[in-house]
């Protein structure tokens, strides 16, 4: 998928939307990686977050939940997965601001978060849409604001390579590529990021992941 290209869904299907969160609790450990997303994320009070390509919300429910005083922003491009996302938020009872629009183009205004999270959502994107979507994740930070993105990367071992395999054909080879070979965190320096860090790994039954954090720039430091 490209900043052109329509959307895919979930599972790549609308009818399988529904079974999105059980299939990831299955395949990538997700009570693992959601608790390790949580504790670099770590907003202040009165922060506002962003988490792009939000998917069925299960993240940005947890984050509202543990960081109740800041402000919490989810944004989808699919219609489907939002409003699974917008049903947890009610029956957790918690207030989330939800937008739906591409990655690339969020329909937020410039400097208006203060973090910008994203999980499992860039090994779907084209080498330009990754671009992108970081572009528009730099646009909207604050100066010396935050990234923290958790997405796949270099297999760890070879058993994890062959089922990182599986993915890499569904999600096409060329869009996986720079995943598969470690290279996310070159292009997110590249985007304008700076420190920009592989804080932790882990592994999964279909691959291995990283969480990156990185920053903005602050005024007067070229960005």
């Amino acid at each position: 998928m490209s900043a052109a290209e329509p959307f895919v869904p979930a599972l790549r299907s609308r009818a399988l939307t529904g079974l999105y969160d059980p299939v990831m609790s299955l395949l990538v450990n997700e009570a693992t990686l959601r608790r390790r997303t949580l504790s670099l994320l770590r907003p202040e009070p009165g922060e506002r977050v962003l988490d792009l390509g939000c998917g069925t919300g299960s993240l940005t429910v947890r984050l509202k939940q543990e960081f109740p005083r800041v402000e919490v922003i989810g944004c989808d491009v699919d219609p489907g997965a939002l409003g699974l996302a917008r049903r947890k938020a009610a029956v957790a009872g918690v207030s989330i601001r939800w937008c739906l629009g591409p990655a690339h183009d969020p329909p937020l205004p410039d400097r208006s978060v203060d973090l910008v999270t994203s999980t499992l959502l860039f090994h779907h994107l084209r080498p330009d849409g990754k671009r992108a979507a970081l572009a528009a994740a730099l646009r909207l930070l604050e100066p010396g604001g935050r990234l923290v993105v958790v997405d796949f990367t270099r297999p760890s071992d070879f058993l994890r390579r062959i089922a990182f395999s599986g993915v890499r054909l569904l999600d096409g080879l060329e869009v996986t590529a720079d995943h598969a070979a470690g290279r996310f965190a070159e292009i997110v320096e590249s985007a304008g990021f700076e420190r920009v860090t592989e804080a932790d790994r882990l592994d999964t039954p279909v691959g291995t992941i990283a969480f990156l954090t990185a920053a903005r720039r602050r005024e007067g430091r070229g960005g």
